[in-house]
């Protein structure tokens, strides 16, 4: 379980201190697909990044599963953030000089908790990218992926350590309609096994698969 406690988030621009977020809370149970809807600038991968630990807020709790994830030490919240949480992004965030296989096993390889020889790692690399239809592309480079294979692998990586919970920033952003559908429906398949998917987009046809949508809305742009 997410649980989000009083949250508030200001930042400091040329113009004065701006609010996001005052005074918020939401829970998020185990296997929820929530959608987080709004407009561009409006604070939804600034919530996203709060909810995952990549941003501290001003004030208030963040606690997954009971843990006050903002009382951890940068060490422990870094190793926390890779045990638990699976990120896909609007961009593709590959390390370009590793193949497509090295990259989905890397959270793996650098993970400390995981009892896992190097070949079952490798292993268990290559069924993620069969589960997902791109076993062919596993000894390639990320330079070629299609958008659609680019989210794929993203996906396969972002579950290599099997977390409880899968962010997506904008996810479907630079894929077509039809690549769209298949994402989420990917994504819904994921929060029916048991998993917490976030999911951020702008786009309200990309949201149609989610059990909830929470409309993020600021008076503030962030885009300055």
């Amino acid at each position: 379980m997410i649980e989000l406690k009083n949250i508030s988030k200001t930042f400091q621009t040329p113009r004065g201190t701006k609010s996001v977020l005052s005074d918020f809370s939401l829970t998020v149970n185990d296997g929820t697909f929530l959608g987080i809807s709004g407009e561009s600038g409006a604070g939804k991968s600034t919530l996203l990044s709060i909810i995952t630990g990549l941003q501290k807020p001003s004030s208030g709790k963040v606690l997954i599963d009971g843990t006050d994830i903002f009382s951890l030490s940068d060490k422990e919240l870094s190793a926390f953030r890779n045990e638990n949480i699976g990120f896909v992004s609007q961009e593709q965030s590959f390390l370009e000089n590793l193949t497509v296989l090295e990259n989905v096993a890397l959270p793996a390889l650098l993970s400390h908790k995981q009892n896992l020889s190097k070949s079952e790692i490798f292993l268990r690399a290559k069924k993620l990218l069969s589960d997902f239809g791109i076993a062919e592309l596993s000894e390639q480079y990320p330079n070629v992926l299609s958008g659609g294979e680019n989210q794929r692998v993203l996906i396969a990586r972002a579950l290599m350590n099997d977390p409880k919970i899968i962010a997506a920033d904008e996810a479907t952003d630079a894929v077509s309609e039809k690549q769209t559908k298949e994402i989420t429906s990917i994504f819904k398949a994921l929060s029916s096994q048991g998993k917490t998917v976030i999911f951020v987009s702008h786009d309200k046809a990309a949201l149609e698969n989610c059990d909830e949508i929470f409309m993020q809305v600021s008076k503030v742009r962030l885009d300055f």
